[in-house]
Order: C-alpha cells, then sequence, then structure tokens
C-alpha cells in the first residue's frame, strides 16, 4: 500500500469474564455473543451492541438490554453501561483499538494488534490484576509465515510445576474450544486449589509469552 509497515503483533486473549462484563454474563450454556461494538453516548455512559445466538436466560442479560434487531439465528442486544470499566477499554487505553470481541460460557475473547512487546506484556498484565484470569489464545507476528519462522519456546523457563500444571490444563481439553474441563477440575486432579492453578497459569503464560516474543524478535 507504500506505508512503511513497522511489524506488529496480532493478539487474541481470553478473559474469565462472567462477573465483570455483561457480554461475558450473557453466555451461559451454549449461548455464543459475537460482533460486539460500542460508542459514548455522553456524561460517561456508553451503549454497546452484540449478537446472541442462542437461547438466552433473561436473567443474565444486562438489567436494561433489550432487541434492536433478530434473524431466524440472532438477536441483536442493546444495553447501556458506565464507561471506563470495561475489558476492552482497558486495551484500548494502551494505544490498541480492539478489533474482535466475541464471548462464549461466561469468557470474553477480544482481538487486537500492537505495534511492540511491551503492549502486549502491559494488556496481558493489566487484565490479570484487575480481572485474574487471563489466557492467550493467539499470537501472530507480522512475516510471511514460513517454517523458517516458527519460533521455538525455552521451556527451560518454566518449573516443574508450572510445565505440569499446563501439560495437565492441555491434557484435559482446558484451552480447547468448547472446553472439555474448567479451572476447578483441572485443580482437582492437580491436586491444588483453583486460586492456586490460576497463579501457576498465569506465571507460566507470562514466560511462555517472553520466549516466543523475544524469539520472533
Amino acid at each position: 500500500m507504500g506505508v512503511e509497515s513497522t511489524g506488529g503483533i496480532q493478539v487474541r486473549l481470553a478473559v474469565e469474564a462472567a462477573e465483570a462484563c455483561p457480554v461475558a454474563a450473557s453466555t451461559g450454556g451454549d449461548t455464543i455473543a459475537r460482533s460486539a461494538t460500542w460508542s459514548t453516548a455522553g456524561e460517561g455512559e456508553v451503549v454497546e451492541e452484540f449478537d446472541l445466538v442462542g437461547e438466552a436466560d433473561e436473567a443474565d442479560l444486562p438489567e436494561d438490554a433489550s432487541v434492536v434487531f433478530e434473524t431466524d439465528r440472532s438477536e441483536r442486544v442493546r444495553f447501556t453501561r458506565e464507561g471506563g470499566d470495561c475489558i476492552c477499554e482497558a486495551v484500548e487505553r494502551l494505544g490498541a483499538p480492539v478489533t474482535d470481541v466475541s464471548a462464549s460460557r461466561g469468557t470474553l475473547r477480544l482481538s487486537f494488534h500492537a505495534t511492540d512487546v511491551e503492549t502486549v506484556r502491559s494488556a496481558v498484565d493489566d487484565l490479570d490484576a484487575a480481572y485474574g484470569s487471563v489466557r492467550i489464545d493467539r499470537l501472530a507476528r507480522t512475516g510471511d509465515g514460513e517454517a523458517d519462522d516458527m519460533v521455538l519456546v525455552d521451556r527451560g523457563r518454566l518449573t516443574d510445576r508450572q510445565q505440569e500444571v499446563l501439560e495437565t490444563a492441555m491434557e484435559m481439553g482446558y484451552f480447547e474450544r468448547p472446553r472439555s474441563a474448567n479451572a476447578t477440575e483441572v485443580a482437582e486432579r492437580l491436586d491444588i486449589s483453583p486460586s492456586t492453578f490460576a497463579e501457576h497459569l498465569a506465571s507460566a503464560q507470562s514466560k511462555v509469552l517472553d520466549s516466543l516474543l523475544e524469539g520472533s524478535a
């Protein structure tokens, strides 16, 4: 396009957000939310919309939710909220516009592009500190995608316990979509508390992220 590329990182994060995000909270059972958008309505108020696919429990929807459009397969739900206290807005405050938002089973997934490693680290750290459970669903760097560009992760950075946590979570389908096991079930297999599992997982992911970004720089 004639514009010089500075390189970049494509990121998709998954945040356990049923208690913090109205969109994620609407996705109990097999219900899926997608195509979320929002705009400022003035005086700190934000109007947000998303497509809801499947039968949602009315009690899970935002209090002032209304259906503004519907098809045979989905409903377009609109609601209002206070600005600022939002997972997506937390990422955008880092200068990275959110490009896609969806949710299922209480997990919010958001995609964005970062121009540097520090933005990715800040997004993961900020969301983990605020909401307690953040996973990296996708991470890709600008490039041609050939095998020579594959990045090796140094497993030596992980403690034995962190490696065990990751391997057990993988084995039980914690990272699958939809999940075959939740955090409580994986923690029980490891004989640790869910909070300890979350701590080990966050530390392991942070080390894997560092290795990926350093190796692809």
